[in-house]
Parts: structure tokens; C-alpha cells; sequence
């Protein structure tokens, strides 16, 4: 069995053990600083005699430590040291998703954890649970006043029969033996865990949600967080960025959402008239007569190609007719589509014509969508597709 001097030691870095087995690149010592992951938080990294601990996992009663390209033997004594900047980080991480976790469930009481990740690049929290923007400003605010208050944690073990699980967070049916091992920030938050923690949330320094989005269909909602040095770069980083869009706004911070909502509105009002002028253009187009075709063509900018696209189906799929239509954005899209009595591949239509620009698309015989960097070519290409089938059809 392996003794984990993480549980008892979270801040020392630096150990000396014995090899009790080799197992190929994997290591099993009498004894560890090295935490295999648990409660959401990865496992750590560092080295056993300056080579590379590159995972750490545990089974049963024994801590593994992978160690490609090691000699080790049984008996041998190393020397082990943690990662600490990316262990302490860690910690930081999930102590501070202890506070926020329980500081919005004070206001969400059915708030439900679905998933936590404390990884040194994502710090995580998955729930289902009644959430808005205000909601996570608010608890924002409650956790840095907790972390500034300077609460010391408890690590508690005790029996799954004890009282104090009754303000605890924690699923019992998920937890193997008769103890239950219990992280206490004073009356804050109480939560049962795996994870290594600080001793005092002032350590955290700062915490700041970063993201706040749909975590469906696996939860309601996925809320990311920074801490301690990172927590006040990203805070500066998002400060400027909210100053430098109220000034091109003409907004003040305070007015900023608010001048957001209107460019919004403003926005979906222009993208609906240009939908209606889209459609009115469209069944203006009168088509050209080559053969027994109907060629109908046009090149649009700022039109949604999905109406574009499924303009050009309704067109074709009425009579023997082709389309070549472009629409010019930041890039151009062309759409190449006919009535299948036609014999027309658009596919290969399509594909020669784009090669002109450097561009390339795909679909079937009757249907093809492609683009390139090339806005200012729609006319041109529009013109190459119609002579192209022009000349195969003669």
C-alpha cells in the first residue's frame, strides 16, 4: 500500500521513497507526494530523479507513476518532485470552485453538480439548475469576499452516520467504505472530496468567471473560472475590452448592454428586410433561353446563402432548368444546381470554375456549393458556369 503523503502533506513538493515494483514505464513507491487526480482535479506531474512523471493514477491500494525511459529497480531509493506552480494552481482552482459552486447554491437551492474539470487549462463547473448572468455576477462578488476574509479550510474525515453530513454536500451512494472525507470552509461551504486544497482561501487571491454558457444536453449550464494571477489578467484583459467597445458604441460601460441590445434589434431588423428583398429579387430573375433550358442567374452580397441555396432547388426542381448563382460576403459562395433531366453535373461544373480563383466545393450531380477568397468574381464565375454547361450541352 502506498502511503499518500498528499493527504496529509498538501504543500510539500519534495519526497524521498523506495521502488517496491516496476511495471514496465510504470513505478509503484512506499510512499507519495504525487495526487493521481480525483474530484474533478487532474492528476500531477513532475519527476523521480529528474526523469519525467508524465501520469499518475491510483489502483486499489497502490499509487502509479509512469516514467518512460526509467531504470529503476526494487529497493532503489529516489527522490520525487511535484510540479508545485501547476499543484498550487490546481489547489487555488479547487477550493475556488468549492466556494462558487456552494455560493450559487445558496441562491439556486435546486441547483444540481454535474461535472467538475480543475485542469491547468480549464476550470470548470457543469450544473443543471435556473441560472442567469445576474445570478454569477452576484456570487462572483460573494466568493472574492469569502476569499478575503481569510477562511481556513478543514480536512475532516468522519462516519457516514455523522451529523455534520447533514449540511454537507454530498452522495453518499457514490462513496465507498464507512468514512466520508470532508472539506470545510468555515460555515461558507461544506462539501465531501478527493481533491487537494489550500489552507486559507486568501491563497486563492481572486476568482472570476469567465465564460457562462449552454452546457446541454449533458447540463443547463457550463460555467468557467479563473483564479489567482490568471483570475486578475483576465479581469484587466475583459476591463479594456468592455472600455474599447463602449467607446466605438458611443456607449458608456454602464450603457454598454444596453447599446449591445439595440445594435442587436437593429441588426435582426435589417437581416429580415434584406430577406425580403432577397426573395423579391430572386422571383424578379427573368431567365435566359439556351436550348431547351431555362438559365436563371444572379450574384447577391449580404444574402443568407441557406435562401440561396434553397431558392435554387425550388427553381430547378419545377422544369428543366439550371442556376448559378454567387453571393459575395467576406468570401464568395457559388451555388451551381439543375433539374436532373438535364444531365448537367453540377459537381464537376462547379469545382472547374472555382479552380480559377483557387477555390473548391462539392455536392451531388443536380446540387453543388463551393467557395473562395475571391469576393469581386462573383459575375465572372456566374459566367463560366453558365458557358460551361452552355458548351457541354452543344
Amino acid at each position: 500500500m502506498t502511503v499518500r503523503l498528499y493527504g496529509s502533506t498538501p504543500y510539500q513538493s519534495e519526497f524521498e521513497a523506495i521502488v517496491e515494483k516496476v511495471d514496465g514505464e510504470w513505478i509503484i513507491l512506499d510512499k507519495t507526494c504525487f495526487y493521481p487526480g480525483g474530484g474533478g482535479q487532474d492528476p500531477d506531474i513532475g519527476t523521480l530523479d529528474s526523469l519525467g512523471v508524465v501520469e499518475v493514477k491510483a489502483e486499489n491500494d497502490v499509487i502509479k507513476h509512469r516514467v518512460p525511459g526509467h531504470g529503476f529497480h526494487n529497493g532503489q531509493s529516489v527522490k520525487g518532485t511535484v510540479d508545485w506552480p501547476r499543484r498550487y494552481d490546481l489547489m487555488k482552482g479547487h477550493s475556488g470552485e468549492h466556494l462558487l459552486f456552494g455560493s450559487i447554491q445558496k441562491k439556486v437551492a435546486d441547483l444540481d453538480l454535474v461535472k467538475i474539470a480543475i485542469t491547468p487549462e480549464k476550470k470548470m463547473v457543469m450544473v443543471r439548475g435556473k441560472i442567469d448572468w445576474t445570478i454569477i455576477a452576484e456570487c462572483q462578488r460573494t466568493v472574492n469576499d469569502v476569499i478575503g476574509s481569510g477562511i481556513e479550510s478543514e480536512d475532516i474525515i468522519v462516519a457516514k452516520d455523522s451529523p455534520l453530513l447533514e449540511k454537507a454536500r454530498v452522495k453518499l451512494d457514490r462513496i465507498h467504505g464507512d468514512m466520508v472525507r470532508i472539506i470545510k470552509f468555515g460555515d461558507f461551504d461544506i462539501a465531501a472530496c478527493a481533491g487537494i486544497h489550500v489552507k486559507n482561501t486568501k491563497e486563492i487571491g481572486m476568482l472570476l468567471v469567465t465564460k457562462f454558457t449552454s452546457a446541454r444536453p449533458l447540463g443547463d449550464f457550463e460555467i468557467e473560472f479563473e483564479v489567482g494571477q490568471k483570475a486578475v489578467d483576465k479581469g484587466l484583459e475583459l476591463s479594456t475590452l468592455a472600455l474599447q467597445a463602449s467607446s466605438i458604441l458611443g456607449a458608456t460601460t454602464s450603457t454598454l448592454l444596453s447599446s449591445l441590445t439595440n445594435q442587436k434589434d437593429e441588426l435582426t431588423r435589417a437581416k429580415d428586410s434584406l430577406r425580403t428583398y432577397a426573395k423579391e429579387a430572386i422571383a424578379r430573375i427573368e431567365p435566359s433561353i439556351i436550348g431547351d433550358m431555362r438559365v436563371y442567374s444572379g450574384v447577391f452580397e449580404g444574402i443568407d446563402r441557406r435562401l440561396l441555396m434553397d431558392a435554387a432547388n425550388s427553381i430547378v426542381e419545377k422544369s428543366a432548368s439550371m442556376c448559378a448563382f454567387a453571393t459575395e460576403d467576406e468570401k464568395l459562395t457559388l451555388i451551381v444546381a439543375a433539374n436532373p433531366d438535364l444531365g448537367i453535373d453540377c459537381t464537376m461544373v462547379l469545382n472547374e470554375v472555382l479552380r480559377l480563383v483557387s477555390g473548391k466545393g462539392g455536392g451531388s450531380k443536380t446540387f453543388a456549393t463551393g467557395g473562395a477568397n475571391a469576393r469581386g468574381e462573383g459575375n465572372r464565375l456566374v459566367a463560366e458556369a453558365i458557358k460551361k454547361v452552355s458548351t457541354s450541352r452543344n
